[in-house]
């Protein structure tokens, strides 16, 4: 009995073993795992997509996007999906960044998000198993993220030095501002030198409806002699992070890592969309180049113009610099709500930063000065308006108490920029 038994396991271990070798010659047909669904893979469920990446960055700048080119092979087939990833904090799993299609010629383009913090990150390209074929994955590459080098100065002398439109405004005791940055918009594309578009996931709106941060000709254009920034409606949803999508985007640029000063006069001269509904938000403002006091609002903001359509014809400045909301009767977070804008005009909207005030000043009349140096402060009577700060422009979408609401909002909004001009 137990020979016979022998001979049954051993019988049964041969049969095993055979139908394992069709089944790895792509000959087994028995309940056969290989996909017949797509007539152009031949190969076996176990073979691999080899994935070749053909050009990545090896260096980008904080909150530089970059772009990775990818060469998948057979079995890989046009349409498939394939991915880009990055490895997990403290080298732990990983993360989706990106996802493309294959082409007809088996590429794909791969796009790498800006980053916020210094350091080396790995990345590959994977594409997921399928009932064609198993995992594949490209051999890991690095990308080094460190400071952008900031462009030098502008000239303050000879033919290459701003102007600021020929108009040298003076201060209050009479001696006149000088021009260290001047952009008139006459070109055809964005000065990238001094421009940088804001991407990275970075949205506006609520919690449930909200524009995502892009760099593309329909949010941020130079046209005709202007900056247009723009708010748009996209006929589907499109992913602007590993976890968020939206199908609308926003145009932001600022000066981000490219210039900034202490104190000075700035100005931009702008015409808002003309809009008497809730639903869009334009706010140029001053940030902190470095958090010398703390995070916000610790180290600072100045919101030298904020309208709101809810708000239709109102300008709304805010300057931030203790915790803690507005106080009647202190300067704590001082803003003014009475500076009437000429509806559907070109408005100047401008900022006069000196030690220990601040004057926010509408179509050249002062709409509300404060006295920051009576905020209590253990960094002294400048604090925290006395590092340098940079310049940034957008046109959002409206958030709590202005929410968006598609069926009275037209589906592209824009904000002209006619200049930019900053003195000192």
């Amino acid at each position: 009995m137990f020979r016979v038994f022998l001979l049954l396991v051993t019988v049964s271990l041969v049969l095993v073993i055979a139908d394992w070798q069709g089944l790895l010659d792509g000959t087994h047909h028995g309940g056969s795992l290989v996909s017949n669904s797509n007539a152009g893979h031949n190969g076996s469920v176990f073979d691999r997509p080899d994935l070749t990446i053909t050009s990545a960055p090896t260096q980008l700048s904080l909150k530089q996007p970059g772009v990775v080119e990818v060469q998948a092979a057979a079995p890989a087939a046009p349409g498939d999906r394939i991915l880009l990833e990055t490895a997990g904090a403290m080298g732990l799993g990983y993360n989706e960044v990106s996802e493309a299609i294959l082409d007809d010629n088996l590429h794909a383009t791969l796009m790498v998000a800006g980053r916020d913090y210094k350091g080396s990150y790995n990345y590959w390209a994977m594409m997921p198993a399928t009932g064609d074929y198993q995992q594949g994955r490209s051999a890991t590459f690095a990308i080094t993220i460190g400071a952008a080098a900031a462009p030098p100065p502008p000239p303050t002398s000879g033919p290459d030095a701003p102007t600021c439109g020929g108009v040298s405004p003076e201060k209050a005791d009479g001696s006149p501002w000088q021009c260290t940055y001047d952009d008139e918009f006459n070109g055809d594309d964005l000065d990238r030198t001094y421009w940088v578009p804001q991407t990275g996931g970075s949205t506006t709106g609520t919690g449930s409806t909200y524009a995502c941060a892009v760099d593309s000709p329909d949010t941020v254009d130079v046209a005709n002699g202007y900056l247009d920034l723009s708010l748009v409606k996209l006929p589907a949803e499109r992913a602007c992070t590993r976890r968020k999508s939206s199908q609308y985007e926003f145009g932001q640029v600022m000066h981000y890592q490219t210039f900034s000063q202490t104190y000075g006069k700035f100005e931009v001269r702008a015409k808002v969309p003309d809009l008497q509904v809730p639903g869009v938000q334009e706010s140029f403002w001053l940030w902190p180049k470095a958090n010398s006091y703390g995070p916000w609002p610790a180290s600072g903001e100045i919101d030298f113009a904020e309208m709101y359509s809810g708000q239709p014809g109102l300008d709304r400045p805010y300057l931030h610099y203790l915790p803690g909301e507005t106080t009647a009767g202190t300067n704590d977070n001082v803003t003014h709500n009475n500076c009437q804008i000429n509806a559907g005009e070109f408005n100047t909207y401008g900022v006069e930063w000196e030690p220990k005030e601040i004057s926010v000043l509408l179509n050249g009349q002062i709409c509300f000065t404060d006295d920051y140096s009576s905020a209590t402060s253990f960094n002294g009577e400048t604090a925290p308006f006395d590092k340098p700060f940079y310049l940034a422009l957008n046109q959002a979408m409206g958030a709590l108490g202005n929410e968006y609401d598609p069926a009275v909002v037209p589906d592209k909004v824009t904000t002209q920029i006619d200049y930019v001009r900053i003195w000192k």
